[in-house]
């Protein structure tokens, strides 16, 4: 059953990931403007532009092009970036750790911290822990992460001088030996302690700011799930037993509970990879979301339909963990 599951949605991520190539191909290609005016510069010649434009294809019929487009996906060929010049594979290899090492931090953050909140606020019902548990989840959905970053930024760089503004490192800080091409794993990872601490100041801004918002949505889940649980006849069962308050909340509600949480964090990663686009070009963060906006600003197609393949493939394949840790977590699914 686990494997039909995993090839079934396999096979829906070739679906999806067609349909989404159509659909970003034909947007991108009605954009008004000329990528390649826009690579040989404005006083370039028009011969100059020609060239350009035959070098990569541009003067094909759309059908043609995106066919070739696709036959070079199928190869993991991108082709090249309209902006940097380079292959789009390479620069998608050196942007994204910063990327994963962004969302991954937020999403511990907001899974650490959201979950025991939820079920602080769940025990402890209509009491301080409760309303605190309120505040964080109406203000983390109703603040825009852009404004929040801004707000952020102003207070803890501009007026308290506690953080750094943006940037993974200080400019003239050389990165710790790559590992991962995470900062501050690979910094851990070599002893390089005076960099993991610098690392881990660029970090800590953006990635409170990011997870704020999925840190709301996990609260509130996790506090829905609680309620409900609580309120059953086994758990009612289980108290009456004598079993200790902390053994009921945690092996009897806690797990219970478990299934929406599960769902809310496998959505909260689109929440997030979303969320970095705003957020890496605020804190000026060298990531694909920064990447992404000025491929779409520069007319950059292939780096542009490169990053959204890309997401929706992240996507695709947690929610799939999504569906199999159903599995585990509920024996009574099944997915016939």
């Amino acid at each position: 059953m686990l494997l039909r599951l995993v090839v079934r949605r396999l096979l829906f991520l070739v679906v999806v990931l067609f349909g989404l190539s159509i659909i970003t191909f034909g947007l991108s290609h009605v954009v008004p403007g000329d990528p390649a005016r826009l690579m040989a510069g404005p006083r370039a010649s028009s011969s100059a532009v020609d060239k350009i434009r035959e070098r990569y294809g541009l003067n094909d019929p759309l059908p043609v092009q995106y066919v070739a487009y696709v036959q070079g996906v199928v190869r993991l060929d991108f082709g090249d970036s309209f902006t940097s010049r380079r292959p789009v594979r390479d620069d998608l290899a050196r942007y994204l750790p910063a990327t994963i090492e962004l969302a991954l931090a937020a999403f511990l953050l907001s899974t650490l911290v959201g979950v025991p909140l939820g079920v602080l606020s769940a025990v402890k019902r209509d009491r301080w822990p409760d309303h605190l548990a309120r505040f964080v989840s109406i203000s983390g959905l109703a603040l825009p992460v852009f404004w929040l970053a801004l707000m952020a930024q102003f207070v803890f760089f501009g007026r308290l001088g506690w953080l750094p503004d943006g940037e993974r490192l200080p400019v003239g800080t050389d990165p710790p030996r790559a590992i991962t091409s995470l900062y501050t794993l690979d910094a851990a990872l070599t002893g390089n302690w005076a960099v993991l601490g610098t690392a881990l100041s660029h970090l800590l801004l953006p990635v409170v700011v990011l997870a704020y918002g999925s840190l709301a949505v996990i609260t509130r889940m996790v506090r829905g799930g609680m309620l409900e649980v609580l309120g059953q006849d086994y758990v009612r069962t289980a108290r009456a037993k004598g079993i200790a308050q902390r053994g009921v909340v945690v092996r009897h509600a806690l797990k219970n509970a478990l299934l929406p949480t599960v769902t809310s964090l496998g959505l909260q990663v689109g929440l997030l990879l979303s969320g970095t686009f705003l957020v890496e070009i605020v804190f000026s963060w060298p990531g694909i979301g920064r990447y992404a906006v000025e491929a779409i600003q520069r007319l950059d197609y292939n780096a542009t339909m490169a990053t959204t393949l890309l997401i929706a493939v992240v996507f695709v394949l947690v929610n799939l963990l999504v569906d199999v840790l159903y599995l585990f977590l509920d024996p009574r699914i099944s997915y016939s």
